[in-house]
């Protein structure tokens, strides 16, 4: 790892847990000194709003809703408060209370109205089942398919021989998954997806193989968290490598501090299994049977409801049959999302360090392996409709989806062979099909 990189990842570290929320500019005690003070009393609560406490904003509130019953926007930001709060005795008696008022005007009133129709539509009971099938096609143009080395070389028993393989080329995707869910409650749902997909190759034939995959995750949002623990599974039937399956179970959790901004930590781990037949005996591929420790944790803080700002820092471990297969290191991300008329656009920058464990003798038999890994990627991703207004006469309920995709992956390694450039762009589409819901 580099040294640069060491430290960038520490500067990271120190601020993700040093942020601390900002300390309120008004104070509890001039409250004290001053309840009837509508200035300093509003100032107050939008600053306790900020920072999530919203018992605080609330109690603050119905206060000066006993001081100005006139003040018609005191009332209005008391609903709004109580509409985050989730507080439905309160929130039911406030709107009775302004709509008996006769100081309350027609604009209120007309606002009070929209706020009722959207409670009243909530409340509708909601199917506990849900089904629905994807379709896709996916088209990836890969600049380096065979990750040929940048110097064109590799290491062979210590010596240098020229690396062979192809660069440029195209590959198709085309494939299909069905989501069966259940709503267990207003705040947990299950959820169940099977898929299949058929991976071809314009020139090569490396990388032709048929996916099937399945997955189950239960979805809880519990006070501030939104907490989704899952399992998986996948089989990769090879058309010219040995098949592999891969296993594994995970858990992600989002913590809302407030409105703004937001933790999220997660872990996962997975094991795969190569098939060894006659056909591909010789190349030995169990030894690069595997099983993969990761941990993260984020910082997010979103700005003007349309911009995200992520970072998040990452440990994986990876235990292989053979050593020479297996590593550990930290990896550091950075991303920007912006939400756009026609789609959302996101930026992202992922550093990753790898350090192997073992040498590979048959490659070089006194260079260690060490790997570091930058990849740059762009994407925009919506829905069809948003770019082409008219297609909602053929999509009504804008269920095509559209994703454009840009990457980079820039790999410099201790390795002639693991140092490459990889640029691939890639465009799919979904169509959705509603089955139940």
């Amino acid at each position: 790892m580099s040294l640069n990189f060491k430290k960038t990842f520490l500067i990271i570290l120190l601020l993700i847990f040093c942020i601390k929320p900002s300390i309120a500019e008004v104070t509890f005690q001039e409250i004290l000194e001053n309840p009837s003070d509508l200035e300093i009393n509003l100032k107050y609560a939008t600053e306790q709003e900020a920072l999530g406490r919203y018992k605080a904003t609330l109690s603050t509130l119905e206060r000066l809703n006993m001081l100005y019953p006139v003040n018609t926007d005191i009332k209005l930001y008391l609903i709004s408060i109580l509409l985050k709060m989730d507080s439905e005795a309160k929130l039911q008696l406030m709107i009775e209370t302004m709509l008996q008022d006769p100081n309350t005007t027609k604009e209120t009133r007309d606002y009070i109205e929209g706020i009722l129709n959207t409670i009243r539509e909530q409340s509708k009971p909601k199917g506990k089942w849900f089904a629905y099938v994807d379709l896709n096609y996916m088209q990836t143009d890969n600049s380096n398919i065979d990750g040929v080395s940048k110097t064109g070389n590799l290491y062979a028993q210590d010596n240098i021989s020229e690396f062979p393989g192809l660069r440029y080329d195209k590959t198709y995707s085309r494939g299909g998954s069905i989501t069966i869910g259940k709503n267990l409650s207003p705040t947990s749902a299950i959820s169940f997806n099977g898929g299949l997909s058929i991976n071809t190759q314009n020139k090569g034939e490396e990388n032709e193989s048929d996916l099937s995959s399945g997955s189950i995750s239960y979805s809880k949002v519990i006070g501030k968290h939104f907490i989704l623990p899952y399992i998986f599974y996948s089989k990769s039937n090879e058309r010219f490598t040995a098949d592999l399956s891969t296993k594994g179970i995970g858990f992600n959790n989002s913590y809302n501090i407030n409105k703004n901004n937001s933790i999220s930590y997660s872990s996962s781990f997975s094991t795969t299994e190569y098939n060894t037949t006659v056909a591909n005996m010789d190349n030995e591929p169990a030894n690069a049977d595997n099983e993969i420790y990761t941990t993260s944790i984020g910082y997010n803080f979103s700005f003007s409801d349309v911009n995200l700002i992520s970072s998040k820092i990452s440990y994986t471990e990876k235990d292989a049959l053979k050593d020479y297969n297996a590593y550990a290191g930290p990896g550091l991300n950075f991303g920007y999302t912006r939400i756009l008329p026609f789609g959302t656009l996101k930026f992202e920058k992922t550093f990753q360090s790898n350090n192997y464990e073992e040498k590979n003798t048959f490659i070089h038999s006194t260079i260690s392996r060490e790997d570091d890994i930058e990849t740059s990627q762009a994407q925009l991703s919506g829905r069809l409709t948003q770019i082409f207004p008219f297609i909602k006469k053929f999509d009504p309920e804008s269920k095509i989806f559209y994703n454009f995709k840009y990457t980079e992956i820039d790999s410099d390694s201790s390795l002639l062979q693991n140092s490459s450039m990889r640029k691939n762009t890639s465009f799919s589409i979904v169509k959705r099909f509603s089955l139940y819901e």
